[in-house]
């Protein structure tokens, strides 16, 4: 995995606030006096909370699943 402001700045961008996460707090042991990676991370401990107890392998899923028979499935599943 890449270990870069860059990376992290995309995976934030996209959502994936964990893995960026990861990455700033890594980062900032590195380079503890970064003003843009403390930001970062104060920015992100926000979302944290907010996804407490989410199940990953389902969100995983959502995130990453085709308009075909796994959306199909996934509708079929919330109606029930």
């Amino acid at each position: 995995m890449q270990q870069n402001k860059t990376y992290a700045e995309i995976l934030e961008s996209q959502g994936f606030f964990e893995e960026a996460f990861a990455i700033y707090k890594n980062l900032l042991q590195t380079n503890p006096n970064d003003k843009d990676i403390k930001q970062a991370l104060k920015r992100l401990k926000k979302y944290r909370s907010k996804f407490d107890g989410v199940n990953e392998k389902m969100r995983d899923f959502f995130i990453t699943m085709q308009y075909d028979n796994e959306y199909r499935k996934f509708e079929e599943w919330l109606i029930g």
